[in-house]
This record gives C-alpha cells, structure tokens and sequence, in this order.
C-alpha cells in the first residue's frame, strides 16, 4: 500500500487540503483508515447510491484477486473531512493495464465519484486528472459510469491531452411507485396503469401460488444475522434455476459468494440490505436480494438478484416474488424500484421506463492508443 499527498491544484478555492492517493495490491483493511471519513462523505450525499458505499467499495478491495490493485483519489478540505473521492483499479487485460471503476466486475451500476454538497466546482475534473496521472495503465475503460453523474461531465470538459470517448451503456429500467398508499391499495394503483391482460395475469399468478402452497409466506431478512442466513439460500436458488436454463450461476464462485455474506450484512446494518424469502416450515422456495439507498423523498430499491426452485416452475414463482417485494417497497414508502441493468423481457412488462449507463474510454501510451485504433478499425467493419 502507499498513500502518498499530491501537489495541489488551482480551484479558485482555498478551502481544499492536499489530495491523497492510496494504491494498494489487494487488502482491504488498506481502506480501513478511510472509513470514518468515507461514510461520512456518502452520508453527505444522500447515500444516493449504495454500490459507491464504503461497504460496497471496501469490501471489493478485500476481493480483489492478485492480478488488481485498488487505487483510490480522495480529496479533503483543509479543515477536516473529505470533499470527493474517486476509486478505481488497476489490472491487466489483454497484455496491457487497464483503469476500471473500483467494483468493476460486482454488478454495480451508476458508478460515479463521490462529492460533498460543498465540494468546489471542477472537483471531479481535478480527482480524474489525479488518477490519470498516476502510473501503471495504457488503457482506460469505465464500465457502467452514471449518465448524468459528476464524472461523465468532467469527462466532457477534458481537455484534448485526456479526452475520453463515451459509448452508450446498458439500459437501466425503473419503476416508479405509487406515493402515499398502503401495501394493498397501492399496488393495485400500480396494476391499475397497466394493460387488463397483464393485471389479470399477475393476479391469477398470485391466487394459484396462494392455493397450492397455503403454508407458504414472505419472509424479509433486514438485519445482519437475518441477511448472513439468508444469502446462502439465495446462492443456491439462483444456480439452481441457472443449471436449469443450461448457464452459469454468478455465485458459483466462491469469492463472489464472500463478496457478498461481508458486504451485505455490513449493508443491512444501514438498513440498506435486503433478502426476501419466500418460504415454507420446511423449505425455502424462492429469493430475492436487493439494496436500498437515495434520500428522504427519493427512497429506491435496487433488484441485484433472485433465485428460485425450478421444481416450481409451473407456479410462476418469479412473478409472485416480484410483485411481493414491490407490494413491500410501496407499504414502507419507496418511489422506485430500479431493476439494474438489463432488457429482460420481464423487466420491460413491469416498466416502460429506463435511463442507460455510460462507458468511458480513455488510452495512453503507444501501446495503448494502438490498441485503441485497432479496436475502432473492428468496430467500424475493419474498413480503412
């Protein structure tokens, strides 16, 4: 690890300390010295956006296989606190190394930098032109970057020695939900601004799973200890149904599965963790792992993942579940429930509505910048 004070950058504001860069090979007690001051930075902004926690960010460092190294550009103001922060890794791809968001691999969406309501203007232009500047990449790709956050725009006011291409993402549905309602009540709202084919088959779906599994219910796990014995069924469910439609489950691997059992109880103890089961005495049928974050008015649900029994097919398990946990989001208060990246068909018929995500691309050096070219001559049809 080596964390070392940069010089500092003009901003039109003396309100700024030096900055400081941490870059670390993989040990995430390397972040642990940062904690206090990051969470405090997240909680500034509104914890909009939870896979940019501590937690989340923290607990990747820790997960890191041999061939990353974490680097983190953090900003403080010169009387204490930070004002921004930018984590990224390094690794090699392809023979070259290359500049990721920190995450980049954990199913984040939305990445951005993070900075205080107070932070000057231009400070993620600064923070980006840090970790630039650092050493030990040629190529620069940032996967899922948010459309309309703070690092997509100081991409845009590069200056032609930095510029980075953007490329569209992948679309992000979302749904909003019905304020100031009951669970019941409001979902009907909600069903209600849908086609009378599919509220009908929701709630068909609904009354047959209730008639053949009468000794079934919801079970939310929201506390630590719930969520750390929830995960497990999760990751079994979730391979399950993934070996029956003849691909891989994500937690087949094991570092992913600790990934996880870490970093969503740590998530659950701020009330930003969830796993949803639906249950019997005797077994658990199906699940459904999500995250919260967003300000007071702006609450949200984030979908990360589910899982299901495949002997239960023929019940509609995932329609049930879903709209169960929709139910929940609309009885506690959310205004959206975001269902990550992904056009699947199932997401389209709950919403119609979606932004997108963005990737940053970026290369320096001979090598990478002729990697660079080779890449847009194959893009565009290997015409010259």
């Amino acid at each position: 690890m080596s964390a070392q004070p940069q010089p500092q950058l003009p901003l039109g504001s003396e309100r700024l300390a030096p900055a400081w860069v941490l870059s670390t090979r993989r040990h995430g007690g390397s972040l642990a010295a940062w904690e206090r001051d990051w969470k405090q930075l997240y909680r500034a902004g509104g914890e909009a956006n939870p896979f940019l926690s501590w937690e989340w960010q923290s607990g990747w460092t820790a997960n890191l296989d041999e061939g990353r190294q974490a680097l983190v550009v953090a900003q403080p103001f010169a009387d204490g606190g930070l004002a921004g922060l930018l984590a990224l890794q390094r690794r090699r791809r392809r023979g070259l190394r290359q500049m990721e968001f920190l995450g980049q691999g954990s199913g984040g969406d939305e990445m951005d930098c993070l900075l205080h309501p107070h932070a000057p203007p231009g400070l993620a232009v600064r923070l980006l032109r840090l970790a630039l500047g650092q050493q030990g990449w040629s190529l620069l790709r940032l996967e899922s970057a948010h459309a309309e956050g703070e690092l997509v725009r100081a991409a845009e006011s590069a200056d032609s020695a930095w510029r980075m291409a953007q490329e569209p993402g992948e679309s992000l549905p979302t749904l909003r939900l019905p304020r100031d309602a009951n669970a019941g009540e409001g979902f009907e709202r909600l069903l209600a601004q849908h086609s009378a084919n599919f509220r009908q088959e929701v709630r068909r779906r609904r009354r047959r799973w209730a008639r053949a599994l009468p000794n079934a219910w919801l079970e939310c796990a929201a506390t630590p200890p719930a969520v750390a014995a929830a995960l497990p069924h999760l990751f079994r469910l979730h391979n399950l149904r993934r070996a029956q439609q003849q691909s891989a489950g994500i937690f087949l691997s094991p570092r992913l599965q600790a990934f996880h059992l870490r970093v969503g109880p740590q998530l659950a103890a701020r009330g930003a963790a969830r796993v949803y089961l639906w249950r019997t005495p005797g077994m658990v049928l199906a699940a459904l792992y999500g995250l919260e974050g967003g300000v007071p008015g702006a609450r949200r649900f984030l979908y990360f993942q589910s899982g299901l029994d495949p002997a239960l097919s023929h019940l509609s398990p995932g329609t049930v579940l879903l709209s169960s946990v929709i139910e929940d989001c609309i009885a506690r208060g959310l205004q959206r429930f975001d269902f990550l990246r992904g056009e699947e068909s199932y997401k389209r018929r709950w919403t119609s509505e979606a932004g997108h995500s963005v990737t940053l691309r970026g290369a320096r050096g001979l090598a990478g910048h002729a990697y660079a070219r080779v890449r847009q001559w194959r893009r565009q049809g290997g015409r010259a």
